[in-house]
């Protein structure tokens, strides 16, 4: 009897294991011998001598990478002026990547929520000193006292990611879907914050899921509804959606990458973190809201100068990421000849997918570029400024 209730207790501890470290599990099997790429190709080929160039650059990128897919656009002067896409987006199937694949776009969600924050700005629906206990009814405690200028911004002190009493232990490896942001923002409403607010920068997607549920308030929509209607719908991005428990139609399938193997990620779920990690998008339609960003087709110029002004700490001192309203605004000597460009940007990391959308405001360009893999936003960086010279010695 007593080495069966032994030998029963360590079934249940092994069985109780894996369900909580099941991404580790999963990581050291399945793994696949990828295919020879060396016949792939872009999917377009341009005519124009500058967008031939981009092409070529494309080429390079995508070996660059080791990727299954990568896929870009470019816009300028308020148009889509070049987009190409190169790999597979399903990588079992040998299923090519088109323009409208969507790939998880990880934290560039913030700079897309930022544009929904610039409506209700114009609108005069909201301010960036009203408190969340203003606009969200069930927050009670001492969440509601913050502003949403601190959540936008990272200096709330809202915790990140952590763990969890939970299958599996990692909230980042989410798979249970979340109906609700008000059901997201269960998930840390009750935890201490880790330093008096607008006193330090602390990065943490939760700033932005409570930050959607200040958008409800002030909007009266779900915060999916009100994006698709007031900032997709009228820029006509059609191939952008929140992460679901539903298939999402034309998505990419997401990889882990090692040398010259592949497998598939830990199977997510993101609807936990919509505003702040959880969209899906094709570059063509980041670059729509790039453009419109830039162009003030949803918002004047007095509201993107809100949205891209680095926001100070209590001591007056602008935060350490020189983050604004959803954007982190930086200057680049991308040709390195001492000249500095400034660039409005955000990149994105979700489970197997890494992102970046930049804008060049002084020459009114926008790119976004997406890819299936594990990786950082940093992997993106020298890629998109090597594209982006060649559109702004074009137009320059």
């Amino acid at each position: 009897m007593k080495k069966t209730i032994i030998f029963t207790s360590i079934i249940v501890v092994l069985i109780l294991s894996y369900f909580f470290f099941e991404p580790i599990f999963t990581y050291a099997s399945g793994w696949n011998n990828s295919p020879d790429k060396s016949e792939l190709k872009p999917i377009q080929t341009h005519e124009n001598l500058i967008q031939k160039k981009a092409d070529s650059t494309l080429k390079l990128i995508y070996n660059r990478l080791n990727t299954p897919a990568v896929s870009i656009a470019v816009g300028q002067n308020n148009k889509v002026i070049w987009s190409n896409a190169m790999g597979y987006q399903d990588v079992e199937n040998k299923t090519l990547v088109d323009l409208n694949t969507k790939f998880r776009i990880g934290s560039t969600s913030k700079a897309v929520t930022s544009l929904g924050i610039g409506v209700l700005l114009q609108e005069n629906k909201i301010h960036l000193d009203h408190q969340v206990k203003q606009l969200v009814p069930y927050i009670t405690n001492h969440l509601g006292e913050l502003t949403l200028k601190q959540l936008a911004s990272h200096t709330s002190g809202i915790r990140n990611y952590g763990v969890c009493f939970c299958f599996p232990v990692w909230e980042y490896y989410n798979n249970n879907s979340f109906s609700s942001v008000e059901q997201s923002v269960g998930l840390f409403s009750n935890d201490k914050l880790l330093f008096d607010p607008g006193e330090q920068f602390s990065y943490s997607s939760y700033n932005y899921t409570l930050l959607s549920a200040m958008l409800e308030g002030a909007s009266g929509k779900a915060f999916p509804k009100f994006m698709k209607e007031s900032v997709f719908a009228p820029l006509q991005a059609i191939n952008i959606e929140e992460e679901t428990s539903e298939t999402i139609q034309n998505a990419a399938k997401f990889y882990e990458i090692y040398d010259q193997q592949y497998k598939e990620v830990y199977p997510v779920n993101n609807s936990n973190k919509w505003a702040g990690g959880g969209y899906l998008a094709s570059p063509t339609a980041l670059v729509k809201l790039g453009n419109a960003f830039m162009n003030h087709q949803l918002f004047d110029q007095k509201t993107r100068e809100l949205l891209t002004t680095p926001v100070p700490l209590n001591n007056s001192e602008i935060n350490e990421q020189n983050y604004a309203i959803g954007w982190r605004n930086d200057t680049k000597d991308i040709f390195e000849n001492g000249t500095q460009i400034n660039i409005w940007h955000h990149g994105g990391i979700a489970n197997g997918s890494i992102s970046l959308l930049m804008l060049f405001p002084e020459h009114n360009l926008s790119i976004s570029m997406l890819a299936n893999k594990n990786g950082t936003s940093a992997d993106l960086f020298e890629n998109v400024y090597a594209i982006a010279k060649i559109f702004i010695n074009e137009k320059s």
